[in-house]
């Protein structure tokens, strides 16, 4: 069918005959490695890997990302709210696939912003161009997955490579800078409650809020954690990985657990709190009790 043949708003002629032309050359090789990629953009993926960061690789790493990634994914969830584009789903002329990850609306992508957030901010970790230039690649090929499985126009992809790049980058700084801070514990779990609290009065919709949710719960959980706990990772490898496969385990239950209600907002709120408290306050006493984790010296208890 031609595009004459049906109504386009103003301005998406291009972004059609884009998507059009990139799935001309549509084959079934091409369409599994368009869904591997754009697995990577997944929520589920980002739920799983941060809480394995958090608790078998560096706590602070994986604190900083989930503020850096989570924020972004706030963000894009109130502009799409904002914005109200629909997906090109359905539409004459282009064909859809991996449907189950295209909830909701449109602009500007999930996949292309958050991939690009969070791999960004990951790479200023490991501190080498090489990982910069490859955060880019990887993320440039989430985006590009999007529009060949018809489920997000051009721009959508445009505007969140540009945010996620923004915000992955600057969020980095400012957490780095944050985190190296002396701050003591009361204006801490304040400020932990306060930046979630005004996430949460200015959200536009459910994902939103389910963001802010977790940022709510994790940094007072961390914060606490620090305070009263104050475990640390254990640098011998086997303690590593099994903190690893356990903090995998406790994500894989808690979504096992609310998977068939997470249509209903209510789970979608149970599902976030449930994973930040597992990541930041449960399974760090649960590794304290297995001798997995170390606890810090009293000398460097907060204030």
């Amino acid at each position: 069918m031609s595009r004459a043949s049906f109504p386009l708003p103003q301005g998406f002629t291009w972004q059609y005959d884009l998507i059009v032309w990139l799935q001309s050359y549509h084959s079934a090789m091409l369409d599994r490695l368009a869904v591997a990629f754009s697995y990577l953009g997944n929520e589920s993926f980002y739920f799983a890997a941060l809480p394995v960061l958090m608790l078998a690789v560096d706590r602070v790493l994986g604190m900083r990302l989930a503020y850096v990634f989570f924020t972004s994914m706030y963000l894009n969830a109130w502009l799409k709210s904002y914005y109200h584009i629909a997906r090109p789903v359905g539409v004459p002329g282009i064909r859809s696939g991996y449907l189950r990850s295209a909830t909701g609306l449109s602009m500007p992508s999930g996949h292309a912003q958050g991939t690009m957030t969070f791999f960004t901010a990951l790479a200023l970790w490991l501190r080498r161009p090489v990982w910069l230039l490859l955060a880019i690649l990887l993320s440039l090929a989430v985006g590009i997955s999007r529009v060949y499985l018809g489920l997000h126009w051009p721009m959508d992809v445009v505007i969140g490579w540009i945010a996620g790049f923004g915000l992955g980058f600057f969020g980095w700084q400012i957490g780095r800078w944050w985190t190296y801070r002396g701050i003591p514990f009361g204006v801490a779990i304040a400020l932990a409650v306060l930046f979630p609290a005004v996430l949460l009065v200015l959200a536009r919709d459910v994902t939103s809020s389910v963001y802010a949710v977790f940022l709510l719960v994790g940094g007072a959980g961390a914060a606490l954690e620090k305070r009263f706990l104050r475990t640390s990772i254990d640098p011998v490898l086997w303690k590593r990985v099994a903190a690893g496969v356990i903090a995998l385990g406790g994500v894989v239950a808690v979504q096992l657990a609310v998977q068939a209600h997470l249509d209903e907002p209510l789970w979608q709120y149970v599902r976030a709190a449930a994973v930040a408290a597992w990541a930041t306050v449960l399974a760090p006493w649960l590794f304290h009790l297995l001798g997995l984790y170390t606890r810090e010296a009293d000398s460097h208890r907060s204030r």
